[in-house]
């Protein structure tokens, strides 16, 4: 039974998956292998003459670099204009120098090109540079591309384990305040990007007197929308029919600050924006004050999920939604940013919208924008696998270098590449390219894992072979390509461009894409420096490190 299982090729990967992952979970001192787990149980497996397809490993791969580039795309081109510049010029040359480390000691101990190309993606910790490794090493010589994958494994563990260790002592070798830097770091995005925030205005502006919300066109003087108004003045102009009025109503009453909601003097408003676009509110509404504007019958406030495809690209002004709802929206919260609501603004997938209006209303509009909860969880499969489409295409192409060499980014890092866009631009064409975190996370955690458990068995076999003939300098050699990388990450960062130690952290972590050491990192600060720093380089570093090392493949054949 057993062996008729084990002859088996699928339960094979997903044994050594299952194992890799059980173990990957253990930790020590707050320390695990996670994901490289699965790499090592297919070392073993494949040692005892298991293997796994190829093809497998490529889908793997694939479906990794996809969904990374699909949750890095808003974020990598928001903070590539801040700070793109620097992350492109420090992590290319952390991964020149330590290509160049590679080349050197590849001569001096006489080192296969596949070997050494192998460490050179094992030091540096990526699997999708391995992937390129091997491939490019399949157009020379077939027969060598698992040497590749046994210099992974060789330089892959000291980087591993001896890199986050290493982090765990990084601000004070650099000698700097994590404290003092998370300040720093504070103040700065709250002058780029400010919180929205809530005031209450007393209409003082007699010019105001008796005016609709409509003919302020308050978006002309600022960014910032009325949420609420609170009848205070006016009682007698308003009068006991006033109270069933849209535009008007009983003194003590709330209702949300719709177009038709006429303004008296002394009626409270209140107003949703940033500091600076509701200090401009101050000066056409009136004194600041703080009362009670709790939502009542008349006022309900709701934060509704958009679910519905129809909506995703629309403008707000296009769907008129004051016009035919008679609702507010003051906020919209998508992927960790709030976002000011105007006429121009669009709804996208899975956004978060904080509505106001009285109950009804807000009921109908809640149909509109959140029909069916369950789209929330649902992936809009054709643009996706468009974008498949287009990145393996753009994959295959291929690229003439100045000195003949010819090179192609390979079906993975061209998918990884058109994902970056799609993540960004959220659709192709009319399809909206909504896709839930859950379908991400699977397909980046399931493509690593079929992929580095492919990768590991089919080397495992060689490793012992290789370690006999070539001997311990191996890991010296593997430590000496990471630690230059490192070297020259740090003297950057901090002696040339004066980066936040966060940002230099997290940044290294993203240079070595190394997980573990980004979680070394995030411990040491309450803020997310670390994380958004490595998510923001790890496109520019993984497009480095897959083309450095196809180029670095057919040097090393020189040899």
């Amino acid at each position: 039974m057993i062996d008729s299982l084990l002859a088996e090729q699928m339960f094979v990967v997903f044994l050594i998956l299952a194992i890799g992952s059980w173990l990957g979970h253990l930790s020590w001192r707050g320390m695990s292998l996670g994901n490289s787990a699965v790499f090592f149980v297919g070392l073993a497996f494949g040692h005892f003459g298991f293997t796994v397809p190829k093809s497998i490993m490529d889908l793997g791969v694939l479906l990794f670099l996809y969904a990374v580039g699909l949750q890095a795309g808003p974020r990598f081109f928001r903070t590539f204009r801040k700070q793109g510049l620097q992350f492109i010029i420090v992590a290319g040359a952390a991964l020149l120098a330590a290509g160049a480390v590679t080349f050197g000691l590849a001569a001096l101990l006489h080192l296969p090109y596949g070997l050494a190309a192998g460490m050179f993606t094992g030091a540096l910790t990526n699997t999708p540079a391995l992937a390129g490794t091997i491939e490019a090493i399949s157009r020379i010589d077939p027969a060598q591309a698992a040497t590749a994958s046994v210099g992974y494994g060789i330089a892959y563990p000291l980087s591993v384990i001896g890199f986050p260790l290493l982090m765990q002592f990084m601000p004070k070798l650099l000698r700097r305040d994590v404290k003092a830097a998370e300040a720093d770091w504070l103040a700065a995005q709250r002058a780029e990007q400010p919180a929205l925030a809530r005031r209450q205005f007393k209409v003082t502006n007699p010019n105001l007197d008796g005016k609709r919300l409509a003919e302020l066109d308050t978006h002309r003087l600022s960014q910032a929308n009325v949420s609420r108004v609170l009848f205070q003045g006016g009682a007698a102009s308003r009068g006991d029919a006033a109270q069933d009025a849209p535009s008007g109503g009983a003194v003590g009453q709330v209702v949300a600050g719709t177009p038709d909601v006429v303004l008296h003097l002394g009626d409270i408003l209140l107003v949703v924006g940033t500091e600076a676009q509701l200090e401009k509110m101050r000066l056409l509404i009136g004194d600041e004050v703080e009362v009670s504007m709790e939502a009542n019958t008349h006022a309900v406030s709701r934060d509704l999920y958009v679910t519905e495809a129809r909506l995703a690209g629309r403008r707000l002004m296009d769907l008129r939604i004051w016009d035919q709802y008679n609702v507010v929206i003051t906020r919209i919260r998508r992927q960790g940013l709030e976002i000011t609501p105007i006429g121009t603004s669009t709804l996208e997938l899975g956004d978060t919208l904080r509505v106001v209006g009285d109950t009804p209303a807000v009921a109908q509009f809640a149909k509109l924008v959140s029909g069916d909860a369950r789209r929330i969880d649902e992936t809009n499969m054709v643009p996706f696998l468009i974008g498949l489409v287009l990145g393996i295409t753009l994959g295959l192409i291929p690229f003439r270098l100045s000195n003949g060499l010819t090179i192609k980014l390979g079906a993975s890092a061209g998918a990884f590449l058109v994902s970056l866009v799609l993540g960004h631009l959220g659709r192709i064409g009319p399809f909206p390219a909504y896709v839930p975190s859950a379908a991400k996370n699977l397909s980046r955690e399931l493509g690593l894992m079929l992929f580095v458990g492919g990768a590991g068995a089919n080397s495992g076999a060689q490793l012992g072979k290789v370690f006999e003939q070539q001997g311990p300098e191996l890991f010296v050699a593997g430590a000496a390509i990471a630690l230059a990388a490192v070297l020259v990450t740090v003297l950057l960062g901090q002696g040339v461009y004066k980066m936040n130690v966060l940002t230099t952290i997290g940044l290294l972590s993203g240079v070595m894409t190394n997980s573990t050491a980004l979680a070394v990192a995030n411990s040491k600060t309450s803020t997310d420096v670390p994380a958004v720093c490595y998510a923001s380089s790890l496109p520019v570093v993984i497009i480095f490190k897959i083309v450095l090392a196809q180029i670095l493949v057919p040097i090393l054949h020189l040899l």
